[in-house]
């Protein structure tokens, strides 16, 4: 017989233990503050700790110190002129000597100083809004991944509420089976549900764990020091009631691809200036030998000989970026359109899909489960139709939750989309200093 080896004592000391850690959660209640994962606090912890965020703010203020350099004028130059000094060996001994001391200032083409300063801005510009696209991308991961744990988790809660019902239907076939009142193939069908049950059960709490570690890894913390129970899943309030989702110009990406645009023109300009060649303004004094002192001004100005060979190919790979840069601008316009279609096409089957579950099929289930529990014990039902019936119960209650957190994972989406403002940075309590790597 199955039942007499199926579980080992290690494997159901195991099983056991994760129902255990459940139904702690369960009865605990629902926990707030240090005590719970609760999705607002983790946004505020991934938006100070999270490393892809600082990186990303690093990158802004670099560009913030580059920015202030840009079109600073270059050092002026001091030149020491000593005119006949080997007059032996000029045979110009009848010559006097002279010693010119001179100042020279490097001037740009007239426009190259301000292309530079325009240039660093939109650089600067650009960068800062990348922040604020990292920032939204990270913040619409936090909310994702916590739909996940949030799915993950309810689930792990609904397979502790069925263990007890399948413990007392494995043991009440067992008992028909003893007394032939039954068959054995209602006991091995009694232990494959189990046996499934357990199977699913490993699955779950893996993938609780695997969300728990990403959310440590978005947040910056040590997935340790995360609680084990888990916050309410937020409602989400969409901008619209049905059909595409909001987006824009004023999207993160849209507007990050138009600012890289504008460094990308402001790049070229500055090139193209380039090409000119700059001047040198100087002046200084003449002390020849036995003289008065003299006043030199000096001009000065390079020869592009060779400089269209050396830049034209920096010019026309600038060119180039900019093209590309405005084909990105209309795949990034193009690719939000059809995302907020996809989102709000999701967000409609969803709500459809909650509608039914919460309001027809789940409590029918629910009704038809009870019936079934009452006939089986009264010889009315037969065990194959009590799990059939068990397993509608228990896959609706499922599908209703993850319908839930994959509503909430849509809103997510959305919001990082359109760019919704995010809640000002504050302290985080939840979270203590210490789990800090």
């Amino acid at each position: 017989m199955r039942n007499a080896g199926r579980t080992t004592p290690s494997h159901h000391l195991a099983t056991v233990g994760r129902i255990g850690l459940v139904a702690l959660a369960l009865g605990a209640g629902p926990a707030r503050g240090a005590d719970s994962i609760d999705v607002g606090a983790l946004e505020l912890a991934a938006r100070t700790g999270s490393p892809v965020l600082q990186a990303a703010r690093a990158r802004a203020q670099e560009a913030l110190m580059l920015a202030t350099a840009a079109g600073v004028r270059g050092d002026p130059e001091l030149e020491l002129w000593v005119r006949n000094a080997l007059p032996d060996l000029t045979s110009t001994s009848d010559q006097p000597l002279a010693v010119e001391v001179e100042v020279v200032q490097p001037v740009r083409w007239p426009g190259k100083r301000g292309a530079l300063e325009r240039l660093a801005a939109a650089e600067t510009q650009a960068a800062l809004v990348e922040v604020v696209v990292a920032e939204q991308k990270l913040v619409g991961e936090v909310r994702r991944t916590f739909a996940d744990l949030y799915a993950a988790d309810r689930e792990q809660r609904t397979l502790a509420e069925a263990h007890e019902l399948l413990e007392l239907l494995h043991a009440t076939a067992r008992s028909r089976f003893a007394t032939t009142q039954g068959d054995a193939l209602a006991v091995l069908e009694a232990e494959i549900a189990q046996d499934e049950h357990d199977q699913r059960l490993d699955e779950v709490f893996s993938r609780f764990q695997a969300a728990r570690a990403r959310l440590a890894a978005l947040t910056g913390v040590v997935a340790e020091t995360l609680p084990l129970r888990l916050g309410e899943l937020p409602e989400p309030v969409f901008a619209v009631r049905e059909g595409p989702l909001p987006f824009d110009d004023h999207a993160p990406t849209v507007q990050a691809a138009q600012l890289r645009l504008a460094a990308a023109e402001k790049r070229l300009e500055a090139g193209r200036l380039g090409l000119k060649p700059d001047f040198g303004v100087g002046g200084g004094f003449l002390w020849p030998e036995g003289g008065n002192p003299e006043l030199t001004v000096k001009l000065g100005m390079e020869l592009p000989f060779f400089r269209h060979r050396r830049l034209g190919p920096q010019v026309t790979a600038m060119e180039s970026a900019v093209a590309a840069a405005r084909a990105d601008l209309a795949a990034a316009e193009v690719a939000g359109r059809a995302e907020a279609v996809r989102l709000g096409a999701e967000r409609d089957r969803l709500e459809r899909s909650l509608a039914r579950l919460s309001g027809a099929i789940v409590p029918r289930t629910s009704v038809a489960l009870d019936a079934a529990r009452v006939g089986f014990l009264n010889g009315d039902v037969t065990f194959a139709l009590l799990l059939e019936l068990f397993n509608d119960w228990f896959h609706a209650r499922i599908e209703l939750t993850s319908a839930e957190a994959a509503r909430y994972g849509i809103w997510a989406e959305s919001q990082a989309l359109a760019g919704a403002p995010l809640a000002a940075l504050a302290p985080i309590d939840s979270i203590e200093p210490e789990s800090r790597p």
